[in-house]
């Protein structure tokens, strides 16, 4: 069985966002977020935002599975790691994901730096948004050029990542 999927808010944001939606959909692994996660999605359905209501649908059709980490102490434990940073928390969302996809043994889908070392430190397997889009290629819901043309269209769209990161995006797309 394939590994489950475990999402932060914007990876989840931008793919619906640049209608990725049913290619999500499609994807053969099972697919969580925590109920905080979930909870920070709603509350742009209530700012007007179309994404979120399409974000419920995934949910209310069980594509994706809103839970929780049993382990508490893990996520407590987590915000605790990356506090020692003032400058790069860790918020409570991303610990709940990452405690998730460490208990699931499955993968954080994720774009943010501290939660990408924190993963590390952890040994829970963490990739970006990028990858998802190589995996929606690998299972054939994307060509390669609609998945390059996708991060264009979701950076233009506001995901905010860094040159450097957007050229690995591509290059990773690029070579598969």
């Amino acid at each position: 069985m394939a590994r489950a999927l475990v999402f932060d808010a914007t990876p989840l944001i931008y793919l619906v966002r640049v209608s990725l939606g049913e290619s999500l959909r499609r994807l053969s692994n099972p697919k969580y977020v925590p109920e905080s996660v979930y909870e920070e999605l709603m509350r742009g359905e209530t700012g007007g935002r179309p994404e979120s209501s399409l974000i419920r649908e995934l949910v209310e059709d069980a594509t994706i599975v809103v839970t929780r980490p049993r382990s508490t102490s893990l996520v407590r434990r987590l915000v605790k790691i990356a506090a020692e940073d003032p400058r790069k928390p860790l918020h409570m969302a991303e610990a709940e994901a990452l405690a998730l996809a460490r208990e699931l043994d499955g993968i954080m889908i994720a774009d943010d730096h501290v939660a990408r070392s924190i993963a590390k430190m952890i040994h829970a397997e963490l990739h970006g948004t990028g990858y998802l889009l190589g995996k929606m290629y690998l299972e054939h819901q994307l060509s390669k050029e609609e998945a390059i043309t996708k991060v264009r269209e979701m950076r233009r769209a506001g995901w905010r990542l860094s040159e450097d990161d957007y050229r690995e995006i591509l290059n990773y797309l690029g070579g598969l």
